[in-house]
């Protein structure tokens, strides 16, 4: 039988995005449209947009995974501006610019397909969306400092500081650029920690026992330096380094005394695993649990957390999280494993086992747990007589054809 109903229909075409500068769009700029449908729809696949940018067709691509699940009263678009790409008067979104491409595109609650010409909601030279490929260069339009002391106002030695430069378009990154910070009379450099391919890149420094500055440490107009790397547009257009009025003068929230190291203590626990089924864990089912500090820590050899089950204790093993603030600890359920009401780790669970845990700088961490500690936590019962069977819960194909969507001889499939 055929759906019966109204078919969904173009109600609205919005620009979401603005160029970062006056009304044009520079390379590496990202172009947002949002198509509005009414009634709302049900999505499953890619569906894309034309943009008519110059003499040139631009295929702007779904913006997110149409799964079919949700009630969506919009589709989103987005296309990112290449160095070619030019349009004195405005881009365009001809009538017939929405394709399904393959896509289902339905009303939610009638499964009637829907109709995709924009009619009257077309648009023709959008005057305050113009492109220029050239244009933008990636400029810095914020700084800010990410991190906060453990204590206070005042950051220790090994605490680390992160500082966050944001640019107008997103960047891209190579090698190790560096950012100085002014820590009293010194200068220290923060590394560049990640961020590439967004607006944001992250600068790391870990506080030394010599460093001092009692009025805040400061970030320079000229403190960005590329130390043999670059960051540039998308289409790669080399960013402007200078903060400019983004620089930051003594910070009075951050100073920093060296002198005063910080001893990394508990500041959260948290169990991140989940059972295959229900609440309880069968034999062979992993447990993680993860041991949260407030400053980052290093790990040598292989730390052990009590894990209280039933009326015994087990050993999980150190897992990773070596130099971030976060450790994991994992335990595979076994036979003989009983809980009905709920695994916990009691407040002296954390125990060295012959190795370390330590600040960056080598201060040794304070292992007990103190509030921090679990008692019966009721969604990690354990069952071990219950043994889990693996199961598919996945399929991915993970290669992809050298060349549009399809394989030749010699080529391997994942």
């Amino acid at each position: 039988m055929l759906a019966q109903g109204t078919a969904p229909s173009v109600s609205t075409v919005l620009f979401l995005s603005t160029p970062a500068n006056g009304d044009t769009y520079g390379a590496g700029e990202t172009i947002s449209i949002a198509i509005g449908f009414n009634p709302s729809l049900r999505v499953t696949g890619s569906p894309r947009l034309a943009l008519q940018i110059g003499s040139v067709t631009r295929q702007a691509t779904a913006a997110v995974a149409y799964t079919g699940v949700s009630q969506r009263p919009s589709l989103w678009f987005t296309y990112l501006v290449q160095a070619t790409d030019t349009d004195a008067d405005g881009i365009s979104i001809g009538a017939n610019a929405l394709e399904s491409n393959g896509a289902t595109i339905q009303s939610f609650s009638t499964g009637v397909t829907a109709a995709l010409g924009l009619g009257s909601n077309a648009v023709t030279n959008s005057a305050n969306h113009k492109v220029n490929g050239a244009a933008t260069v990636p400029a810095v339009n914020a700084v800010s400092i990410a991190s906060s002391p453990a204590s206070g106002d005042t950051y220790g030695a090994g605490e680390r500081i992160a500082v966050m430069l944001g640019f107008q378009i997103p960047v891209t990154v190579t090698g190790t650029p560096q950012l100085a910070l002014t820590v009293g009379m010194a200068t220290r450099q923060a590394a560049y920690a990640g961020g590439s391919g967004t607006r944001t890149l992250t600068f790391h420094y870990t506080v030394q026992t010599a460093d001092t500055d009692g009025d805040g440490l400061s970030v320079g107009a000229s403190a960005l330096a590329l130390n043999g790397g670059t960051i540039q547009s998308g289409a790669g257009t080399n960013a402007a380094l200078g903060l400019g009025s983004r620089a930051i003068a003594n910070a009075t929230n951050h100073k920093v005394n060296g002198s005063s190291a910080t001893v990394p203590a508990v500041n959260a626990i948290a169990i991140a695993s989940r059972p295959v089924s229900g609440d309880t864990y069968g034999a062979g089912e992993r447990i993680e649990v993860e041991v949260g500090f407030q400053i980052p820590v290093t790990v040598t050899g292989t730390p052990q957390l009590a894990l209280t089950i039933g009326s015994g204790t087990v050993q999980a093993d150190y897992a990773s999280g070596s130099g971030t603030p976060t450790l994991t600890f994992r335990y595979t359920a076994q036979t003989t494993d009983r809980d009905s009401d709920g695994l916990s780790i009691g407040a002296s669970a954390l125990a060295l086992n012959g190795g370390a845990i330590q600040s960056l700088t080598g201060t040794n961490a304070t292992l007990g747990l103190g509030s921090h500690a679990l008692a019966n936590a009721t969604n990690h019962k354990i069952n071990g007589s219950s043994s889990t069977a693996p199961a598919v819960n996945s399929l991915t194909i993970a290669s992809a054809p050298v060349s549009g969507d399809t394989y030749g001889a010699g080529e391997t499939i994942e």
